[in-house]
């Protein structure tokens, strides 16, 4: 490589760092300001004035105010659809909860992602707005998963199968992520509610794989 070619990488190198950590210092003072005043009090100027950039800055970095708080969904998205298609010899089922199953087990140790958790509950728990934006997230998570169960299965069109199965797999995410808000919101430890999210996880991708029929035909316990 010339040494034009190699200066030119650099930078775009350096110009990715720099980007990255403004976007991580303006989802930072979002986070901390929302904390203190609650989502829809703060403004995304007052954001801007915290974080030291301008408004425009924002939102080059964030299409919309709930992104500030949703900043980090296209990780969890692009790791979830590797699960499914870096599988093996596994089924699709089983690859996502072996996936899903290892997120959950792990459960921040740092005081500080242990608060920023217990904020992003009580946020969500208190903002319709963003309650309507985490199913939106999870409705994209599934429609993703959907076009790549059927690219991988090589389903024909109309085939409902990938759709059904794909929004199957969400429904045990969102199950566990009522669970860890009710867990983050008791006031208890992660320690103490992390092994509750991961049973209902559990249950959850036990009923899919061997319980549904049952449950559904039988007789509902009094």
């Amino acid at each position: 490589m010339k040494t034009r070619e190699v200066a030119d990488v650099a930078e775009e190198g350096a110009r990715a760092a720099r980007k990255r950590r403004t976007r991580e210092r303006i989802a930072a003072a979002a986070m901390e300001l929302f904390a203190e005043h609650g989502f829809h009090a703060v403004p995304v100027s007052e954001v801007a004035r915290a974080a030291g950039v301008t408004e425009k800055t924002v939102f080059n970095h964030f299409a919309t105010k709930e992104d500030l708080v949703y900043g980090h969904d296209t990780r969890f998205e692009a790791a979830l659809v590797a699960a499914v298609q870096d599988r093996g010899d596994r089924s699709v089922l089983a690859a996502v909860r072996d996936h899903l199953l290892a997120r959950y087990a792990v459960m921040p140790t740092d005081p500080a992602a242990r608060a920023r958790h217990r904020t992003l509950a009580a946020l969500v728990a208190d903002s319709e707005t963003l309650r309507a934006r985490e199913q939106a997230v999870l409705a994209r998570y599934a429609d993703r998963l959907a076009a790549v169960i059927a690219a991988d299965r090589r389903c024909a069109p109309g085939d409902l199968r990938p759709r059904i199965v794909a929004d199957a797999l969400v429904s045990v995410h969102r199950a566990a992520i009522d669970a860890f808000r009710r867990g983050a919101l008791s006031g208890r430890s992660p320690d103490e509610y992390g092994p509750e999210v991961v049973r209902v996880a559990e249950q959850a991708f036990a009923l899919l794989a061997h319980g549904l029929d049952d449950f559904a035909a039988g007789p509902l316990d009094p």
